[in-house]
């Protein structure tokens, strides 16, 4: 399943490389997540993410696109209840295929070709077998976008990240895990 879905990433990255409009925009962008905060449990969860993002450009002036990609987290957690009767430390170690809507908006200019601005991610990560958790997640922040004569941009973000995560199997509840994410990547438009 995941080789069928990386085969078409690829077939889409080319096509879009091929035969790019300058009012369609396309990226790749690959960083990490530091976890912070697991309401209810002590503990948090770090990995990676990758994200292959197509959408819209308004002549530079909003970009809105369809985003989906692969995270990892990763991490030990307990509950925070003094009183509850399990008080052993839980792994948790789970994929994310997240399908989400990216909006950015640049406000501010350094010189001819960088541009600073706001980033939206929201959407949902369905559970497409046991190693993959499913729920809602947003996130929000800050890109900064370096525009080369070439077709590709460098772009740099930091985001707030919010997940839930529902696949829990050892305390039956639903983890609200926040994290903050520094992603780098290239855009072709």
């Amino acid at each position: 399943m995941i080789k069928k879905i990386t085969g078409v990433l690829c077939l889409m990255t080319l096509s879009f490389i091929a035969f790019a409009q300058s009012d369609m925009y396309f990226m790749i962008q690959g960083g990490g997540n530091l976890g912070f905060a697991n309401e209810g449990y002590k503990g948090a969860f770090n990995g990676y993410s990758l994200h292959f993002i197509a959408g819209k450009n308004y002549s530079d002036r909003a970009y809105l696109g369809l985003g989906l990609g692969n995270e990892r987290l990763s991490g030990t957690y307990q509950t925070n209840d003094p009183h509850h009767a399990d008080q052993r430390s839980f792994k948790y170690d789970r994929n994310l295929f997240p399908i989400f809507i990216d909006g950015r908006l640049p406000f501010g200019e350094f010189g001819s070709s960088s541009r600073i601005g706001l980033l939206t991610n929201v959407g949902y990560a369905p559970g497409l077998s046991v190693q993959y958790d499913k729920g809602f997640l947003f996130k929000g922040g800050f890109f900064y976008l370096y525009e080369r004569p070439a077709r590709a941009d460098w772009t740099v973000s930091a985001a707030y990240g919010y997940q839930q995560l529902t696949k829990n199997n050892h305390m039956r509840k639903d983890f609200q895990h926040q994290h903050f994410n520094v992603s780098v990547g290239l855009m072709f438009k």
